[in-house]
């Protein structure tokens, strides 16, 4: 990690946390719920300002912020302000509602607005070229005579702009190990197209053709309506991977094969100094897929989350009887020292990964 993805990770993280907790903060506000303070870091106060009843503070650790609203204290038996009519939990359900998805909803913006912009500066952006990168000896393409540097145009007569599609399809390919046919240009031009069966069980680090691609990146710059497009485009696809993820670690679990790398802060560190090389574009693309995974990931509903503290107010909602605070409380600290522990797990592989171990 160098000082300058250190750095700009920092300034991502707290970025990215600030825009949630603003999210939470208006809505709070436009709800008549108290808000008693909104913070940029956590620990101890370097400075602030007061203004009206809420306090507006700068913390020492530049990991993000937090808004404190009366009467939302997960963690707390005895929680401040109950029964006080502007307490979060004195307000309607679908008031409290409004305000836990807030934040998922401003990191969507967020995302969007920077992947709209970077898209739309003339940066990277991928071709629509999906390029062979390593073929594996041995492999069902080598065999088939797939070469390093071919343009895989379509599998199966289907097009194929994106390397994700067709990875995908020889996936589901494989299972019951049925021939593919590939459509290449080689040196800018077609070949005769290529017939490969995909293997169900290829060796550790391959895949079932044996071929690692690339998506083939070019300077473009496009009108604001498309750059939205293409902002969607990449959102969609870091919702998908995501929703993915849990399965394919379990398929790497259970079959011993490599599962997807999976980061944490310090990875995030590494790779946003490897980003910072390419410019602002890279820059706003990598926030932009970060916030979307804050996104997805903070309204599953699991304790210590959004997701988790939105699902007991929709219960509460259609059952008309809340949950006791008490109860909330142990719930919500369970699922935090749970998350807290994963942090740790991935924090100590992302060292490993850092370091070369």
């Amino acid at each position: 990690m160098t000082p300058l993805g250190i750095a700009l990770g920092l300034v991502t993280f707290t970025v990215i946390v600030a825009v949630h907790e603003f999210g939470h903060y208006l809505t709070a506000r436009m709800l008549g719920m108290r808000v008693l303070e909104f913070a940029i870091g956590f620990g101890p106060k370097l400075f602030g300002v007061q203004r009206g009843e809420i306090e507006y503070n700068v913390r020492a650790l530049p990991l993000g912020g937090y808004v404190r609203i009366l009467g939302q204290d997960d963690f707390a038996i005895h929680q401040e302000g109950e029964g006080d009519p502007r307490a979060f939990t004195s307000r309607p359900w679908w008031a409290q509602a409004i305000v836990l998805i807030a934040g998922v909803t401003m990191n969507v913006i967020l995302a969007l607005l920077v992947l709209t912009i970077a898209f739309g500066t003339g940066g990277t952006a991928p071709t629509g070229d999906v390029r062979v990168v390593q073929v594996a000896t041995g492999s069902p393409a080598e065999k088939a005579g797939v070469q390093v540097g071919d343009v895989v145009r379509a599998i199966d007569q289907k097009p194929i702009t994106r390397s994700t599609d067709l990875v995908s399809y020889v996936r589901q390919k494989a299972t019951g190990e049925t021939e593919v046919t590939l459509q290449i240009d080689r040196n800018g031009r077609p070949v005769t197209p290529i017939k490969a069966t995909p293997r169900a069980e290829p060796p550790e680090g391959e895949g079932p053709l044996g071929i690692k691609l690339e998506d083939v990146q070019g300077a473009v710059a496009v009108a604001p309506p498309q750059a939205f497009e293409q902002a969607l485009q990449l959102s969609g696809d870091v919702v998908n991977q995501i929703a993915h993820l849990p399965a394919q670690l379990l398929a790497a679990r259970t079959g011993g094969s490599d599962g997807p790398q999976v980061g944490g802060p310090i990875q995030i560190f590494a790779v946003a100094g490897q980003v910072a090389e390419f410019g602002l574009p890279t820059i706003l693309k990598l926030i932009g897929v970060l916030s979307v995974n804050l996104a997805v990931l903070n309204i599953v509903p699991f304790p210590g989350l959004d997701g988790g503290r939105l699902l007991f107010v929709l219960i509460a909602g259609i059952f008309r009887k809340r949950l006791s605070p008490q109860m909330e409380a142990a719930i919500h600290a369970v699922g935090f020292v749970l998350l807290l522990a994963l942090l740790v797990v991935v924090s100590i592989s992302d060292i490993r990964r850092v370091v070369g171990g």
